[in-house]
């Protein structure tokens, strides 16, 4: 056995044959990751791809973004499962690198915690479908059009045309005014000596008019009704009606009924507050 030791080729042979050895394990690792790769790639866009998001109107794009990215991170994870192991076959030390890589891993946690945290938020966003491009929504206090939601920030545009970059981590609750029925809510003030029945009636025929005039008509579920008077001032009573109406055309059918109302008490003489004394006797 020593002699065999000794001789230069025998050491030869055995050193090929390790070194073959190890390639072929080499390869077969590298193998069976791309194998795990390929097949958690077909999950993730299965997944993404199921009948309920596809019927859910999110859109496509950002389906595959959300694909890519997640694949991606799982690729970062395999290939350094792989180099590790690759790695340990060659008698490196793999457990420094690993706690190197932990502690840098936490450093770099606590150093972008902030992205992380929108970037986890927007995944959630896009996946759960709660706001959708051209969407009129309120979030974190901002209210307008969303033009577009992003991994790190959700981008709004306001009634002024303000453009506002949300970090999605301040995206803890959404008020979406685009989804299914809303109400179309209409405030005006008559004055007292105005009976309410009269108002009633008043609110009954401007409905009328506004639920079938062709600007509005397919708007409508329910038409405009007296719904209270919602506060009695010094020369006048404030009344509120409202419609149930198709979700993004509650301003236009508001508009639509004010303008309709105030017409309607011009022809009937009906005024928004009456002075209880006239200008002359206030003079006086």
């Amino acid at each position: 056995m020593i002699e065999e030791l000794e001789n230069p080729e025998y050491l030869q042979g055995l050193v090929k044959n390790r070194l073959l050895a190890q390639i072929i394990s080499i390869g077969i690792i590298i193998i069976i990751g791309l194998v795990v790769l390929s097949l958690l790639k077909k999950v993730i866009r299965k997944v993404l791809k199921r009948k309920e998001l596809a019927q859910s109107s999110v859109n496509v794009n950002k389906l595959e973004t959300v694909s890519k990215a997640v694949y991606s991170l799982v690729r970062v994870v395999v290939f350094f499962i792989i180099i590790t192991l690759i790695l340990d076959m060659f008698g490196i030390n793999t457990s420094t690198i690993i706690a190197t890589a932990g502690v840098g891993g936490i450093a770099l946690a606590l150093g972008t915690q902030t992205i992380i945290e929108d970037f986890i938020m927007g995944v959630f966003i896009i996946l759960d479908d709660r706001i959708r491009v051209g969407e009129w929504v309120k979030v974190a206090g901002i209210e307008g059009e969303v033009e577009s939601v992003e991994f790190r920030a959700t981008k709004i545009r306001d009634f002024n045309g303000s453009l506002h970059i949300v970090p999605n981590s301040q995206i803890k609750s959404v008020q979406n005014f685009d989804r299914g029925y809303q109400y179309a809510e209409v405030y005006f003030n008559v004055s007292y000596e105005t009976k309410l029945d009269e108002v009633k009636k008043m609110i009954e025929d401007v409905s009328k008019k506004v639920a079938e005039a062709e600007e509005t008509k397919t708007y409508f579920k329910e038409n405009f009704y007296f719904f209270e008077i919602s506060e009695f001032k010094d020369f006048s009573y404030r009344v509120k009606v409202m419609a149930k109406v198709e979700h993004g055309s509650q301003w236009l059918v508001a508009r639509a009924f004010k303008e309709a109302i105030k017409v309607e008490m011009e022809k009937k003489g009906i005024k928004s507050a009456l002075l209880e004394r006239s200008y002359e006797e206030i003079q006086d």
